[in-house]
């Protein structure tokens, strides 16, 4: 082993150390959460042993790119999966593996390495088992990718045991490849993947308590954008799509992907994406037990009537779908200009975001709040409904402040101003008389340098147009 080898395995062990003496098993990081590094015991330096003997006396160690793991060693306690899905239907966080005895707890280890021959660089991936506080290799595999992509552990056949996903990268595509790995009674399997992808969701999509693999790929000069829905089929005995669905082609990047509530019962991917002509989208895709289908009602591809002729939610700036107004279910930004006169500068105009929920029976977007939000000072404003359509805003990008003014349709112009949101640097807060503001953000901008403040004008062309102060504190976010 060179001396890069070793200090790279050294440096990934002492990472190891540090993440399992703080904690890091009990941070809730969903489902993926429930891999949990062993304590280390100081037997791990036999690791480098089997590397050692497996892969000679020069090799380089590969680290995962994405994902939550990434180590290019990486450490597993086996968990019951069956048991973990059970209690958190009962709402109990115990599993099944906590009542085992610590010598009874299967652990792993995978090993990510390349070794340069003749005809260039081979990568592998190592598979090692502890026993009675010994650890042995199990397996290795080659692989034609150049790099690690990410490393996900989760049961996709529905027998309690969890499977290792691993993506791989390739110089000569933009996609990346699969494969899983399981593990039964000591024996190690490989499972093939035909579909290659850019991003990857694994969720239990269609109901059956066994968990699918989602492969989503971007459009290349050979193929569309498509969506991929696994599931493992028992016959072949490995993941196989099942179900595959059309993507806006359109679309050349992933900004963020999301996995959450919809509609009612029902769950989905939340896509955020960027467009060719650099405008940002939002697809959403689910599965539907009905017909068996994947549908994606925001994409103009379905056959389905409900299906609109374009995105509703192009938009020019990068707004990812969140649940906004915390109801447990995921909305969708859907952003327009507010009211300006023809000579007023749009880069001083406040743009509109509605959040929109979908529903799925109707095909419809059900609006259920409305936000203006300043990236640039890292708050947003709920912008009431009642001043929709009757009231605009405008940015002082010098100063920092967002002004709202009573809009007058007949003259197509601004009347009275109602609020004021001004950025103040901290100093200059403090040295002079403000009391004719409300201080805002108080305990989330505490021992920030800037102090967050508004300033209520009464306007008498309709009182029902007024804000309070009170009002006010409730609609102004941190970002």
């Amino acid at each position: 082993m060179n001396r890069t080898g070793k200090i790279s395995l050294c440096i990934a062990l002492l990472l190891l150390l540090c993440m399992t003496m703080g904690g890091c098993a009990d941070i809730g990081l969903g489902s993926q959460s429930i891999l949990r590094p062993p304590r280390a015991t100081g037997n791990e330096a036999a690791l480098q042993e089997i590397l050692n003997k497996e892969a000679g006396p020069s090799y380089t160690l590969k680290y995962p790119q994405t994902g939550d793991y990434r180590a290019a060693v990486t450490f597993f306690d086996e968990v019951n999966f069956l048991s973990a899905q059970t209690n958190n239907d009962n709402n109990d966080s115990k599993t099944g593996e906590q009542n085992l005895k610590p010598e009874q707890i299967k652990k792993y280890a995978i090993a990510f390495y390349s070794i340069d021959n003749e005809s260039g660089s081979q990568m592998y991936v190592s598979f090692m088992e502890r026993n009675d506080q010994n650890w042995r290799q199990m397996g290795k595999f080659p692989n034609p990718g150049s790099g690690v992509d990410r490393v996900i552990y989760q049961d996709i056949t529905g027998d309690g045991k969890g499977e290792f996903l691993i993506g791989w990268t390739s110089y000569n595509s933009s996609l990346n490849n699969l494969t899983a790995y399981s593990i039964d009674n000591g024996d190690l399997r490989e499972m093939t993947v035909d579909e290659s992808y850019s991003d990857i969701v694994v969720e239990n999509f269609t109901g059956d308590m066994v968990k699918d693999v989602l492969l989503l790929s971007l459009r290349t000069d050979k193929s569309l954008s498509t969506a991929n829905l696994l599931q493992y089929d028992r016959d072949s005995k490995r993941p196989k799509t099942s179900v595959s669905v059309e993507l806006d082609s359109d679309v050349v990047s992933f900004q963020k992907i999301a996995y959450g509530k919809i509609d009612g019962d029902r769950s989905g991917v939340f896509m955020d994406c960027k467009k060719e002509d650099g405008n940002y989208v939002t697809q959403v895709l689910h599965y539907d037990v009905k017909t068996g289908k994947l549908l994606t009602p925001l994409t103009p591809l379905d056959d389905s009537s409900k299906t609109p002729s374009v995105n509703p939610t192009i938009r020019k700036d990068l707004i990812t779908s969140r649940d906004i107004n915390n109801d447990g279910k995921i909305e969708v930004p859907m952003v327009s200009s507010m009211f300006s006169t023809p000579k007023q500068n749009l880069g001083d105009v406040c743009n509109l975001t509605a959040w929109m929920q979908i529903k799925i029976e109707t095909g419809q977007l059900e609006n259920k709040l409305n936000t203006v939000i300043n990236y640039a000072d890292g708050y947003y404003f709920v912008f009431p409904t009642r001043w929709v359509g009757k009231v605009t805003g405008m940015y002082d990008h010098e100063n920092r402040i967002i002004s709202f003014y009573m809009w007058n349709s007949e003259t197509s112009g601004t009347g009275d101003k109602l609020l004021e949101i001004h950025r103040f640097r901290r100093a200059d807060w403090e040295q002079s008389d403000h009391s004719e503001y409300v201080k805002l953000l108080s305990e989330d901008t505490n021992g920030k340098d800037y102090v967050i403040a508004g300033r209520i004008f009464t306007t008498f062309a309709d009182d029902e147009i007024n804000i309070n102060d009170a009002e006010l504190e409730k609609c102004v976010r941190l970002v």
